[in-house]
């Protein structure tokens, strides 16, 4: 059977359909194209227009960019950088950010307030003061531990093992400044040697270490001494010189054996000066405004 004779005179399907698709296609008329520019889709046969826009930011750079190093940032803010600029540190979240498109100011001395006085009502032209930039252009400098401070970091706080305890100290005695690595690497044999000993007494030496007395299961007596503390010489931060950070030795004498450990010392407001010491450098080196804290859009 010849399928036309099932549709009605004066209709025309093709026709119909091209209608349907114009119209789908002309539904959702303003698209963005490049640089953030409004496009009109106009019906086949029109012309496409451009959307004025008379508040519109004019075409701008969109880049984000996470640098490693200090040097990094300096030189890429240095690279970008304009009198707007400004730097957000977040000691919570490690980062040190530039906003490079950031917002013009009225900066007292500044071109933009020598203005202010007769500038109009409400300007919205790019370089009148206190207009809106684009804010698409930043660069991050993340502070990430140390490799040699997270390792520290990780056994800080908890009780081990007298043989946990001196593997790690052998293992990780270049990073100890005082006393001696050689000394710790000693305290942590004699702590070996007495593994599974039990301690029946401690004294505080007039320098304020701790001599613990044991005797093991064949009746040898001996001394194990401890000091208060010892200090590390590692960076804080990955790429950042080394400083010297303090350990409490803690201890714990059990039926089982002695239990030690060690805890920080005032590190956190250490960790703190540091990077608001780095975050200075990086302004005093680029000449931007630094502000301590964040934005919604960090």
């Amino acid at each position: 059977m010849d399928k036309t004779e099932d549709i009605p005179e004066g209709r025309d399907p093709i026709r119909e359909l091209d209608a349907v698709i114009e119209a789908e296609r002309i539904s959702a008329p303003v698209v963005e194209g490049h640089n953030g520019d409004k496009i009109l889709m106009l019906p086949r046969g029109f012309t496409t227009q451009i959307v004025e826009d008379e508040f519109a930011l004019p075409p701008h750079i969109a880049a984000s960019v996470t640098v490693d190093k200090a040097d990094s940032h300096i030189a890429y803010i240095n690279r970008f950088r304009d009198d707007n600029s400004i730097l957000l540190a977040d000691h919570d979240s490690g980062k040190i950010i530039a906003r490079l498109d950031w917002h013009t100011h009225n900066a007292e001395g500044s071109p933009l307030s020598q203005r202010l006085e007769d500038a109009p009502p409400a300007p919205r032209h790019e370089d009148a003061p206190l207009a809106p930039r684009q804010d698409r252009h930043r660069t991050t400098f993340i502070l990430r531990a140390s490799e040699e401070y997270a390792r520290w970091n990780e056994f800080e706080g908890k009780m081990h093992s007298q043989e946990e305890f001196a593997r790690f100290l052998e293992e990780n005695a270049v990073d100890i400044g005082d006393p001696e690595p050689s000394v710790m690497i000693e305290i942590s044999r004699d702590l070996e040697a007495s593994q599974g000993a039990k301690f029946s007494s401690k004294t505080r030496l007039e320098n304020g270490d701790r001599a613990f007395t044991y005797e093991t299961e064949t009746h040898v007596k001996g001394d194990i001494v401890i000091p208060r503390s010892f200090y590390l010489n590692i960076p804080l931060y990955y790429g950042e010189d080394p400083v010297q950070l303090e350990c409490l030795f803690r201890w714990r004498p059990t039926p089982a054996g002695l239990q030690l450990g060690f805890a920080w010392r005032r590190v956190e407001y250490m960790r703190r000066a540091y990077f608001e010491q780095i975050a200075t450098r990086i302004s005093e080196e680029t000449g931007l405004p630094l502000f301590f804290g964040r934005t919604g859009g960090n």
